[in-house]
């Protein structure tokens, strides 16, 4: 499955770039996630962002309701 989207532009060409994804997360509840576009893992769909704290956080490509590729935050 392609990744680009009108709602969702973000790559596998974009890691290492600062992201932005709100996605549904099973329970039907919605998840927010602000980092580092790690990789994106073609055998789960699946892209991995590393938050600012470290974590990893696994955002399910057919969970996306929006992304984006953001600017990184001044002074860094």
């Amino acid at each position: 499955m392609d990744p680009v989207s009108r709602r969702n532009p973000v790559t596998p060409d974009h890691a290492g770039r600062r992201v932005s994804f709100q996605y549904e997360l099973p329970n039907g509840y919605l998840g927010e996630v602000v980092g580092t576009l790690e990789w994106f893992d073609e055998a789960a769909a699946t892209y991995v962002v590393k938050r600012k704290d470290g974590e990893l956080v696994r955002v399910p490509l057919k969970g996306v309701r929006f992304g984006r590729v953001v600017p990184e935050p001044r002074g860094s």
